[in-house]
């Protein structure tokens, strides 16, 4: 019987210990090499996804340094008169919330509880879990009342985990969750808050915190962290050197600053959307204000990935200055048609083997949204345009 023959393929290059081999038609997606020697390090398919090969070269490549977070993240901060570490989570193990009946008072940003029999209020601290952090901030409306505060001082208000303005919150674990990013800035009233273990809160210096976290939902971050992440029985996590080991692009400093001023306005809406839910004043007002912040943090997000591949060479202003109301509204409404079109697509990845370590984040934008997004962009180039001609 005469033996079949099959077809020789050239040995693949290899780069990092991985290589692309050519399609698999039985699996109709790209088939990834990866030198045995290497695997004891991560031996989780997810680790070595294909997307991952082809996205790194571009960010190695790109117009600005890459270095890895971990060079910007301190070991320890100054706080309060102590020092205090760059990056922790919240306190591990029980919960202790104020006993029920427990009053709930506030004064101008501060929190006071009045537990039941207690003659004196006490201070309370705003406890935020995975559930309050949003994409675009904080929202503490989605825990109820009775498990929103804890007491200062108490089990789960160490000093360490307090959030103080500049810190960059993560969730750490969960699938459907992990990933999502948020800065602690000071349009936040909460005077005291601290976080569950489920969050990881980390500092940084030398690189804004805005940029940080804009760049940490982009693909080349969400790749990084859906990589780094490890766990089994659909329970994802990751730790604090995965943290550290995700390489981040190091623009000049006027870009970052750009980016500050777009996140500024991202925190803005999200805290109109949120005031105007706690209101239940209208539902309709309140998604299209949280829609017109997903939106502006979609734009961007698409303009940091440009800026990467070198297709953009300065960011754009998300609002311009100067424009007529009438401007304003009509961006608001882009902004909302664009944020309405990513929250009803889902996180879950198109790969077979990433989908058990889903992120709260998405991977990549589909073709359609990238296509809103470049006539998003070429607008406010536009309306950039006019506002310089009517200073």
């Amino acid at each position: 019987m005469r033996a079949s023959r099959r077809k020789r393929q050239t040995a693949p290059e290899i780069v990092n210990g991985v290589a692309a081999l050519e399609d698999s038609p039985e699996l109709q997606r790209p088939v990834v090499y990866v030198n045995p020697d290497i695997v004891w390090e991560r031996g989780d398919v997810g680790f070595w996804n294909p997307r991952w090969v082809e996205l790194e070269p571009i960010l190695r490549q790109c117009p600005h340094p890459v270095r890895p977070l971990g060079e910007f993240i301190p070991e320890t901060v100054e706080r309060d008169g102590g020092e205090a570490l760059g990056i922790t989570r919240g306190q591990a193990g029980r919960r202790e919330y104020p006993p029920q009946g427990t009053l709930v008072e506030h004064q101008n940003g501060s929190v006071k509880l009045l537990l039941p029999r207690a003659r004196k209020a006490v201070d309370g601290v705003l406890y935020l879990q995975v559930r309050n952090l949003a994409r675009t901030g904080i929202d503490p409306t989605e825990t109820p009342e009775d498990k929103r505060y804890i007491q200062e001082n108490s089990y789960n208000d160490p000093p360490r985990s307090r959030l103080w303005v500049g810190d960059i919150v993560l969730v750490n674990s969960g699938v459907g969750s992990l990933g999502r990013t948020i800065v602690f800035t000071d349009q936040y009233s909460y005077s005291k808050v601290n976080i569950s273990q489920h969050l990881t809160k980390f500092t940084v210096r030398d690189i804004l915190p805005e940029w940080c976290c804009v760049y940490l939902q982009s693909m080349y971050g969400a790749h990084q962290m859906i990589r780094e992440a490890s766990g089994v029985s659909g329970q994802t996590y990751i730790d604090y050197d995965e943290i550290k080991n995700i390489l981040i692009v190091v623009p000049e400093a006027s870009i970052q600053q750009a980016f500050v001023q777009g996140y500024r306005s991202v925190v803005d809406y999200h805290l109109k959307a949120v005031d105007a839910k706690a209101r239940q004043s209208s539902d309709r007002e309140a998604e299209k204000l949280m829609n017109t912040a997903v939106g502006v943090l979609e734009m961007l997000i698409w303009q940091t990935e440009k800026l990467i591949e070198g297709s953009l060479s300065k960011p754009l202003a998300v609002f311009p200055r100067n424009l007529p109301p009438a401007l304003v509204s009509l961006l608001e409404d882009e902004y909302a048609r664009v944020g309405q079109m990513v929250l009803n697509r889902d996180t879950t990845p198109d790969c077979y083997e990433l989908q058990s370590r889903a992120l709260g984040i998405h991977l990549e934008r589909d073709s359609e949204l990238n296509e809103e997004l470049s006539h998003l962009a070429r607008l406010l180039a536009g309306l950039e345009e006019l506002s310089r001609e009517t200073r």
